[in-house]
């Protein structure tokens, strides 16, 4: 796992150009999903969508639940257990499973649930959230497909 990791980095280094546009990805898709959540909920609650509760309430309860199960399991970041330095600096621990994906994803199945062009723009921006905390070195795959499992356990657990 960690010559994969070595001779991603290695890759993505360079190319600056590559480097550049992960970093870019990696710093403003969360914002951009994080910015189009509030206005999905204002425009359910202006609306007086029945929805307006769940929409709320799922990605609330989801991060949550992410926030205790990683700070219990304290799992290492790929580049405290292995000889790598990340494309961008992070905190340390707390791997397990990615919050960003996971709130991505829950908020995309959301905004999916509302809109389809909505949630397959989301979704695609998850994807990229997702594809890009593995590939600067801050994820283990696992941290991200884990977060995607429980988003959408979250999104289809009945409230």
């Amino acid at each position: 796992m960690e010559q994969l990791y070595q001779n991603n980095l290695k890759f993505i280094r360079k190319y600056p150009t590559l480097e550049k546009t992960i970093l870019l990805l990696i710093t403003y898709c969360p914002f951009i999903t994080f910015g189009i959540y509030p206005c999905l909920l204002l425009y359910l609650y202006i609306t007086h969508d029945t929805y307006f509760i769940e929409a709320l309430l799922r990605p609330l309860l989801a991060f949550l639940f992410v926030t205790i199960f990683r700070h219990i399991i304290n799992r290492p970041r790929p580049y405290d257990t292995m000889d790598i330095q990340p494309l961008k600096g992070h905190k340390h621990g707390q791997s397990f499973p990615s919050r960003h994906t996971l709130s991505a994803f829950v908020i995309a199945l959301t905004c999916l649930h509302v809109n389809i062009y909505l949630g397959i723009l989301t979704l695609i921006i998850a994807c990229n959230i997702a594809l890009t905390r593995i590939l600067a070195g801050i994820h283990y795959i696992s941290d991200v497909v884990v977060a995607f499992i429980i988003a959408v356990i979250f999104y289809i657990f009945p409230l």
